[in-house]
């Protein structure tokens, strides 16, 4: 199998990528595992995914309503 990665470009604010990368390194993790986990949490349930995000950020969606 063929272990070669993608890179990707997230644009986040400076204040959230600040306090993304810096909570994140409190629980001893990394920007990149946060996002690949994200992935495959999406990929394995889409339905659930947004159904939790929706729950979390108080019932929006990627910033839409």
């Amino acid at each position: 199998m063929d272990e070669k990665t993608k890179q990707v470009q997230v644009r986040l604010t400076p204040e959230l990528h600040s306090k993304l990368k810096g909570t994140l390194a409190l629980d001893g993790r990394k920007l990149v595992d946060f996002f690949n986990e994200a992935a495959y949490a999406y990929l394995a349930d889409s339905v659930k995914y947004k159904n939790t995000i929706s729950e979390i950020i108080g019932g929006k969606y990627n910033g839409k309503d």
